[in-house]
């Protein structure tokens, strides 16, 4: 028989599991990784996150992620967290770029996207949200890496990228921590410690703006500039500091849930190429779930998007969407198995350690 979710817990959170299953009031915090359209293969998991843990809940929750994942969570803070989370995804896949799209166009389309499942009349039910906390990652450029020019931007790039290939320390050098958060409840509970990170209240007037910025992949798309205590700043794709959240948790009971497209935990976007760099903290909190082998054995080409199919399948969106389509029919396959595994306790069985 085929399993298609892979659910791994770090050791407190593993405990939990095994002791009593995976309950609604153990969640105090959900996860999300930077990564494009790999989030598709999550659509079906985020809408059941919304369902079994985020909506009737009585205590406060926070979404904490960068790049795409900023951008699932802002639908899911929503007042109808499901609808905005579907618009989202509508508008998402009908995005279309010319043949060598240029960092104008692909900023003005994610502009589009944008305006269409988070108007600034949504803006306020974030903010008044009764339960969900966002909290948005974004990188503080230094340096060349403030520079829009392409030629002084590749430099900066090329220059993290060797400083983080010595030591992820160094690339301290290179980018700050910006995290925006909900000023009703301070995530104290992450006690980050690799960079100088600097906490911004959310507001009506920088949501939108921590949104983009979280997600603004250097060259590919315009930097956001942003204002704070009187210093002028350039903010780009949190993903760059924070990829796939190796996070200093300490929950104290509590659970990180997090749905992730890999078994595994990248911690900042240089490290995609290094193989050797793994997670710096202990994950003790964490349950994290997966799409499994047998899952990626059922889409085509035997992997989950990515932001590369905009170029492999450049001049034929509907191929595009066709593997984009098959992803989401997986990831809902995915999501109705850990939805079973939930309700019948049967997850006791299933997880490991992390």
């Amino acid at each position: 028989m085929k399993r298609l979710c892979t659910i791994k817990a770090g050791k407190r959170a593993y405990r939990i599991i095994k002791d009593e299953g995976l309950k609604k009031e153990r969640i105090q915090c959900v996860l999300g990784a930077a990564g494009g359209p790999k989030w598709l293969i999550l659509y079906g998991l985020d809408k059941l996150v919304y369902s079994h843990f985020l909506q009737k809940r009585k205590t406060p929750v926070h979404l904490i992620g960068s790049s795409i994942a900023t951008w699932r969570f802002a639908a899911l803070a929503q007042k109808d967290g499901a609808k905005a989370l579907d618009t989202f995804k509508e508008r998402y896949m009908a995005q279309k770029y010319s043949l060598n799209p240029d960092r104008e166009e692909i900023t003005a389309e994610t502009v589009a996207i944008m305006e269409t499942y988070l108007p600034d009349s949504r803006v306020k039910e974030i903010m008044q949200h009764p339960v969900i906390r966002l909290c948005i990652i974004t990188a503080r450029s230094k340096h060349l890496l403030t520079n829009e020019r392409k030629l002084p931007l590749m430099a900066g790039l090329a220059l993290a990228a060797l400083s983080n290939a010595v030591s992820r320390k160094l690339l301290a050098l290179h980018f700050d921590r910006y995290v925006f958060y909900d000023e009703r409840q301070f995530p104290s509970f992450i006690q980050w410690n690799n960079f100088s990170t600097q906490y911004i209240p959310l507001d009506a007037s920088n949501v939108k703006k921590a949104i983009m910025a979280s997600g603004a992949i250097p060259l590919v798309m315009q930097g956001v500039p942003y204002s704070y205590n009187g210093t002028a700043t350039m903010l780009r794709d949190g993903g760059l500091v924070d990829y796939q959240m190796d996070l200093p948790l300490t929950l104290d009971g509590g659970i990180a849930l997090y749905p992730h497209y890999s078994e595994h935990i990248v911690p900042g976007w240089f490290d995609k190429a290094l193989p050797h760099r793994k997670p710096q903290n202990t994950l003790d909190d964490i349950c994290m779930v997966s799409p499994s082998p047998d899952a990626l054995d059922l889409l085509p080409y035997k992997r989950i998007p990515d932001r590369h199919d905009f170029y492999t399948f450049a001049g034929n969106d509907a191929e595009r969407l066709s593997f984009w389509e098959k992803a989401l029919e997986v990831g809902q396959k995915m999501a109705d198995e850990f939805a079973e595994l939930v309700e019948s306790g049967k997850i006791k069985d299933r997880v490991v350690l992390l």
